[in-house]
């Protein structure tokens, strides 16, 4: 009885946030959801450790206290309520709202193109990227860890509501096991295709990248999506700019030399975290914790950064 409660109440409210999303102007819209994001977002602080997250920023890139605080714990989830309507995103009053920066050769790819592999972080509202990215014009896929079963209905007739309904929105890390042989390869990354792929989660093959006088985790996965399937590696962040206005950031491709038959890790990692910096350093405040977590403290007994990464 519980959970066909729960269930019944998840559906009544997203149906009843679609219908002011309709019917309300969006700077009311935005007004009227605050309380109950903000509320939501006070409620998820003391699991999500927001002061251990920011003591991991090193010094050249650590926010205000207060502005890093007030983001992650009151602006966040009122930036996620977003996801709602997908299928409106693409409306004037919409899309003026989210400005592509980089990528517009990614506009339109037809079935005789590469496919692209685009490289993220858990930054900003990461969740939204695909969706703005359809928005935009630019059909792609986000892998991601499994969605809970209470959640599923909601969000696969969630996901079915972004164009165009036969390519997934998300798909589940499972899908892409066993690794390091991806069995779906051809499937996800053929011609025309594109997957975004965090490269901050700390599953998988991990190497290690010199970042700010810090040490930065990386994971190997979208390196090897993109040399196993011969596509581009593209790097690509989400910021919020402003309340309920956002940027899409695409940046330079990683060289292709660089994805040969045994791939440079160093470069590869050195080339994404640069193209990242230039987010990070105007938005450090939307840095998640998952991000956070993977910078990490020289070592002591290494004093050289270049050979720390190398070893």
């Amino acid at each position: 009885m519980f959970s066909w409660l729960k269930s019944t109440a998840l559906w009544c409210g997203f149906y009843l946030l679609r219908w002011c999303e309709r019917w309300l102007p969006i700077r009311v819209l935005r007004i009227f959801l605050w309380p109950f994001a903000a509320a939501w977002g006070l409620a998820q602080l003391r699991p999500r450790q927001l002061l251990t997250s920011w003591r991991r920023f090193p010094e050249s890139l650590r926010p205000n206290p207060w502005r890093f605080f007030s983001r992650q714990s009151l602006g966040l989830y009122q930036a996620r309520t977003i996801y709602l309507w997908p299928d409106r995103l693409s409306a004037t009053p919409w899309i003026s709202r989210c400005r592509l920066e980089g990528g517009r050769d990614l506009i339109g790819m037809g079935v005789n193109d590469r496919g692209v592999v685009l490289a993220s972080l858990h930054f900003g509202p990461f969740e939204l990227l695909p969706y703005w990215l359809r928005a935009h014009g630019i059909v792609t896929t986000m892998l991601r860890g499994p969605t809970p079963d209470s959640l599923r209905s909601l969000t696969s007739y969630q996901h079915a509501l972004s164009p165009p309904g036969d390519v997934p929105v998300f798909m589940d890390l499972g899908q892409m096991t066993p690794l390091p042989r991806f069995t779906r390869v051809g499937q996800f990354l053929g011609p025309g295709r594109r997957l975004v792929v965090t490269v901050d989660v700390d599953r998988g093959l991990q190497f290690q990248v010199p970042f700010e006088n810090r040490i930065f985790r990386m994971a190997t996965g979208a390196i090897r999506l993109a040399q196993m399937a011969d596509t581009e590696l593209i790097p690509c962040l989400i910021a919020e700019t402003a309340p309920w206005k956002f940027s899409l950031h695409i940046g330079t491709p990683v060289p292709q030399h660089y994805l040969g038959h045994s791939p440079d890790l160093q470069a590869i990692g050195v080339h994404l975290l640069t193209e990242f910096s230039k987010v990070i350093t105007r938005h450090p405040e939307q840095c998640r914790p998952r991000l956070l977590s993977a910078i990490s403290p020289l070592p002591k007994e290494a004093s050289d950064l270049s050979a720390f990464a190398r070893n």
